[in-house]
């Protein structure tokens, strides 16, 4: 059954769904505590019970059937409302930093909010929870957060009905000392209540591990609240729920063993009674309570199973104490019921879909039954619901009973049969208690009915309990039954009654029927070309006349899948069975499905039982192999380092023995990882194991991949392995603190550049640098190595020097040689000598042609000599001065000059370094 989330008589269900047995973080949870905000009014002046719906509907309900009706003009405008001032004039509510207003008309219910509204005050801008005074010149707002951390706040405002506003009241706000989980108000106002969580922001360690539930009252002279009784029934504090009907409110706490505690409302002063606490079972902690509108029953959602299941506890009426039900837990709901209690009759609405009906519990289960003839759906019919009460519906001195309903109508019932119970409470709705001596039915049809009740008569009811009675009616002749439920007490107008009445029909004529046990047949997995064991189905002939069985017949989409062996065929009587034995042998992997049809004389002929199973492939007989993890992924480090090893564990997982050939580590990035194989044996039997180990030792920054192939007779060979890690940088170099990469000089001036080296951590070694980029007539200067410590920045110096008018070379003096070389002095002295002598010759012989070749042969040595001595001959030097080189000067312009940084891994590895861009601009 769908349920929605509704307005209740407080702040309940306020709890964290954590595990107390992990209690760092269910410390922790403290600080986001969930709040669900709800309140039930008293003494409202209406001429008619209302319902209000946040939606923006208004109804009118009948507390004797528990219909709801809407009025003219409703759905009025959505709206944000969870309380009612005690004259009926407002309605209150909560939202984001505001405090909502509305006016209402009494006589139709129709409601508008007041021009001026919302409301704030700079301390009460997390409003969750809304009480009001008796005499309706004030309301409370408990606000969410309060001055300090870990705690929360009341503050008084009043109620200015001629201005339709709210003015905070100075002096009343009040600091309480830690969070609300939960808030509640008596149904007439005198008093409100406010469950407090652990403060793990306080310094006291009693209000950092215990709860406190503190009972206020609001001054109606002078608009301030004061602790009334403050109560600390220890442990933390999780969640709150209310009576709707205002007899009790209760809490759920515990850190290591989960506890409830139930604490009843003085019914003639609405002051907090002393509670009883309940020790839960050593795996049950609550997250989530409801109580249900009779006060028998309180509901609790565990949070510690997976699916948390809602517990089902009777309330005791003299001590409080819990007992879980037999019945419990509650089947179909996974948290508690999201139900509305009417304050002033025994039923809680709830919605289905877009409509809502009545409920009411079962006095023996503390199920919930839905009131047939009370679903509504109508717009703006939805979300949270404020009930009004009447006035004259409060408690009055002297005892007083009261039925609700004052009739029930059992419907028309097959003679013989008995009909769904239906139920009526007896209230003890005076000041004083209700003695209750006797409950009986009495009637010319009484013997029709029956009843079964939770009163345990003799007893006395104390003020606002009650009790519930189950009717039943089984009739034993056709036509109208009447009979009346009577209660005995000491109340005026004892005995009480109840009318009942009931429709006795005829059974119809005797006919066959058939019930199929199971309805349908699933199979557990079945391995292809086996067979399961067998299933049975019995058919019973379920009906009042003999069944006549004529064919069962296999069918569907995969008959041949599955075998039958029937023993249904002919005459059964009443009550009499066969059975239909069903076995599963499939033919093909998946699912397969088929049909038995039954054919026989019973009204719903034919029946049909579907079967169904799931076919899985043979075993296989292939070796196969399974690596664990099955990709390597090492974390980021730093180049230059290593982490590891990892390792890999092969597996032989097939169902023959495995052969691997080879394990060879490639891919994009092999040089950054080294591997040990240990998978050199030749053979691995089915199960067998070996070991893979790989480091992680990365040469170059950002992500490095390789992969580990594995190559052996499994049918899906090779297998790869996916190995990753990142590296950051072994170093990185730029300008130290107050330095910079760019400079601009001179020609002839000196650029320097101021340095440093940042090493990563976990990279401590030696680092080259080398300089290259300098322009034309530049030097540049850089240390030839440094030694970096890991984490630790070494700051160094780069020199660039450059040439121009700013600095000349030296002066050299010119260097000139002789005009004639002293040995071609010597030859020409030789070769005068040789003319001499010739010429003494041509004149002693007087022969022309002698002196002729004479002449001509000396100055053939001559020039001989001249051309040997103009040649290098000897050695000598004939140039007329020494070259003098020009002066050099580095041009204007903008370079790059690189300075390249080299290191070596731990083994020996280069590594790869981003070198340093600097920028010259020579002038």
């Amino acid at each position: 059954m769908a349920t929605q989330s509704v307005l209740r008589s407080a702040l309940p269900l306020v709890c964290l769904a954590r595990n107390p047995r992990r209690s760092k973080a269910f410390r922790s949870s403290w600080l986001w505590p969930l709040l669900f905000l709800c309140s039930i009014p008293a003494h409202a002046q209406f001429q008619q019970p209302f319902v209000f719906s946040t939606a923006g509907a208004v109804l009118t309900r009948n507390d004797q059937t528990g219909v709801l009706t809407p009025v003219q003009g409703s759905p009025f405008a959505a709206a944000q409302f969870q309380t009612l001032d005690v004259q009926g004039r407002f309605l209150f509510g909560v939202g984001t930093n505001s405090i909502h207003m509305y006016q209402i008309n009494s006589t139709t219910g129709a409601f508008s909010e007041v021009p001026t509204s919302p409301f704030a005050s700079p301390n009460t801008n997390q409003p969750l929870f809304i009480a009001v005074e008796s005499t309706g010149q004030y309301i409370a707002v408990i606000n969410k957060a309060g001055q300090n951390p870990g705690e929360s706040s009341i503050e008084t405002f009043q109620i200015n009905a001629a201005n339709l506003s709210l003015a905070p009241v100075q002096g009343s706000f009040l600091e309480l000392d830690s969070s609300v989980i939960g808030a509640g108000a008596d149904l007439q106002n005198r008093h409100f209540y406010a469950f407090l969580g652990p403060n793990l922001s306080s310094a006291n360690q009693q209000l950092q591990s215990n709860s406190e539930l503190n009972d206020y009252v609001l001054d109606s002279q002078t608009g301030l609240v004061s602790l009334f009784k403050g109560t600390q029934p220890g442990n933390v504090g999780r969640c709150f729920a209310m009576d709707s009907q205002g007899r009790f409110l209760a809490i759920g706490q515990g850190q290591f063993e989960g506890q409830v505690g139930v604490f009843p409302i003085a019914p003639n002063s609405g002051a907090l009674g002393t509670g009883s606490i309940t020790p839960l079972a050593s795996s049950v902690f609550p997250t989530e309570l409801f109580a249900e509108v009779t006060g028998n029953f309180l509901y609790l959602t565990d949070a510690i199973v997976p699916a948390p299941p809602v517990h089902i506890f009777a309330i005791d009426p003299q001590t409080q104490a819990l007992t879980e039900t037999s019945s419990s837990p509650l089947p179909g709901f996974a948290s508690v019921p999201g139900f509305m209690g009417d304050p002033t009759g025994p039923f809680m609405y709830g919605f289905v879909g877009t409509s809502i009906g009545a409920y009411m519990t079962d006095p023996i289960t503390g199920y919930f039954t839905v009131v047939a003839g009370t679903s509504v759906s109508a717009p703006g019919v939805n979300g949270n619901f404020v009930f009004s009460i009447l006035p004259g519906q409060q408690n009055i001195v002297g005892p007083v009973a009261t039925w609700t309903p004052t009739a029930l109508s059992l419907g028309s019932v097959t003679v013989g049969t008995p009909s769904p119970a239906q139920m009526t409470v007896l209230s003890s709705t005076g000041g004083q208690g209700l003695s209750l001596s006797a409950i009986a039915i009495t009637g010319a049809n009484a013997g029709e009915f029956s009843e079964t009740d939770n009163c345990g008569a003799p007893t006395v009811l104390a003020p606002s309990k009650s009790c519930t009675i189950s009717v039943f009616f089984t009739p034993t002749a056709s036509g109208l039954q009447q009979a009346t439920l009577t209660a005995t007490d000491n109340a005026p107008g004892s005995p009480q009654s109840v009318q009942l009445s009931g429709t006795g029909i005829a059974p119809p004529p005797p006919q066959p029927a058939v019930t199929l046990t199971p309805g349908s047949v699933s199979f557990p997995t079945t391995t292809e070309g086996t067979t399961s064991s067998p299933i049975t189905v019995t058919l019973t002939n379920s009906g009042t006349a003999t069944l006549h069985v004529s064919s069962v017949v296999m069918g569907g989409n995969n008959p041949s899948d599955f075998n039958m062996s029937n023993s249904c065929n002919g005459a059964y009587a009443a009550n009499a069975t066969c059975s239909i034995a069903v076995t599963f042998a499939p033919l093909a992997v998946g699912q397969r499905a088929a049909t038995i049809t039954i054919t026989d004389d019973a009204p719903n002929s034919p029946q049909s039982v579907q079967l169904s199973g799931t076919a899985s492939s043979p075993p296989s007989t292939n070796p196969a192999v399974s690596f664990m993890p099955a990709s390597v992924s090492f974390s980021t480090i730093t180049e230059g380092t290593s982490n590891g090893p990892q390792t890999v564990t092969v597996t032989s997982s097939g169902a023959a023995a495995l052969h691997i050939s080879s394990v060879v580590l490639g891919g994009a990035n092999a040089n950054d990882y080294s591997m040990t194989n240990g998978c050199t044996a030749a053979v691995y039997p089915t199960n067998a194991t070996c070991t893979i180990s790989i480091m992680f030792a990365p040469l170059a920054t950002g992500p490095r991949a390789a992969t580990i192939t594995v190559s052996d007779d499994a049918p899906n060979s090779p297998q790869v392995i996916s190995v990753g890690g990142n590296a950051n940088p072994a170093v990185t170099a730029g300008p130290a603190p107050g330095g910079s990469s760019t400079a601009s000089v001179s020609a002839g001036q000196t650029a320097k550049y101021q340095l440093q080296l940042n090493p990563r951590p976990g990279f401590t070694g030696s680092i080259s640098l080398a300089c290259s980029g300098a322009p034309f007539g530049a030097a540049c200067q850089v240390p030839a190595s440094l030694s970096v410590t890991s984490g630790a920045a070494l700051p160094f110096t780069v020199t660039v020097t450059t040439s121009g008018t700013a600095s000349l070379p030296p002066w050299i003096p010119m260097r000139f040689g002789p005009i004639v070389d002293l040995r071609i002095l010597a030859v020409l002295l030789l070769a005068l000598v040789l003319l001499i002598f010739a010429n003494i010759l041509r004149t002693s012989q007087g022969s022309p042609i002698a002196g002729y070749w004479a002449r001509t042969t000396v100055l053939s040595v001559i020039a001989l000599c001249t051309l040997i001595q103009l040649a290098g001959c000897g050695g000598g030097s004939a140039g007329a001065a020494s070259a003098v080189p020009a002066p050099l000067t580095t041009p204007s312009g903008t370079s790059t000059i690189t300075v390249t940084l080299s290191a070596m891994s731990a083994s020996g590895k280069p590594l790869q370094l981003q070198p340093i861009q600097l920028t010259l601009t020579v002038n």
